[in-house]
């Protein structure tokens, strides 16, 4: 049985995606940045914030020329201007996430998101589900980005959980390469932002398109 269950946020419990690429296009358009497609925004999302600013704008990340650093950090600062007023705009819970929560009640349950505060608690306590949480680890809460494992260590030793009691959902590799540097157990949803195919090539432990699929394997393997 798991007694730890951890979400990553974004393409996994919430389908934040037109939020945040209209939060990067506004951005690029204050900036003179490149004329990108929703696609390509959306493959940048994952690694933090200032890494997406980075990503978006073309900017190496190995190079720390102060004119980079500058404009990283103003792209950053309009981003979140922007998200913090629309950020609800198109953002909901995907189907079935609210009922699997529910069912799960009674176990920890934690999100591990790269996504900084207060944008993640704001969101899942805007969509009612933040009570499920015991804990809402984000990208500015002292801890590495994944897919260092420092997070997911850190709730096993707060909730006394075992690798083998502990499982993650996500929906990206950077939620697969997590998980497996922790030792625990990880599925991954396909209706987030990585391809199906990525996903299956990167070798989950389980994979499912929804949290209805989930939901059944986690009845089959008896969670």
């Amino acid at each position: 049985m798991k007694k730890l269950i951890l979400y990553d946020l974004d393409g996994t419990l919430v389908d934040t995606r037109q939020d945040i690429i209209n939060g990067v296009r506004y951005a690029l358009k204050e900036l003179n940045g490149p004329d990108l497609t929703d696609e390509e925004i959306k493959d940048c999302v994952g690694t933090g914030l200032h890494a997406l600013i980075r990503q978006v704008f073309r900017l190496p990340a190995d190079r720390q020329r102060a004119e980079d650093e500058k404009l990283a950090d103003r792209g950053a600062q309009l981003y979140r201007e922007h998200y913090k007023k629309h950020m609800l705009d198109h953002s909901r819970l995907y189907p079935g996430a609210r009922n699997f929560l529910e069912h799960f009640k009674g176990r920890k349950q934690a999100v591990i998101t790269n996504k900084p505060n207060p944008f993640s608690a704001q969101i899942l306590g805007a969509l009612g589900v933040a009570d499920y949480f015991i804990a809402i680890l984000t990208g500015d809460n002292g801890l590495p980005f994944k897919p260092d494992p420092a997070a997911i260590h850190h709730l096993m030793e707060e909730t006394d959980a075992t690798e083998a009691e502990t499982l993650f959902v996500g929906d990206s590799l950077i939620d697969i390469q997590a998980a497996r540097n922790a030792g625990v157990e990880v599925v991954t949803l396909t209706h987030g932002f990585t391809a199906e195919k990525v996903l299956r090539d990167a070798g989950p432990d389980h994979i499912a398109r929804d949290f209805p699929e989930l939901f059944r394997i986690a009845g089959g393997k008896g969670w």
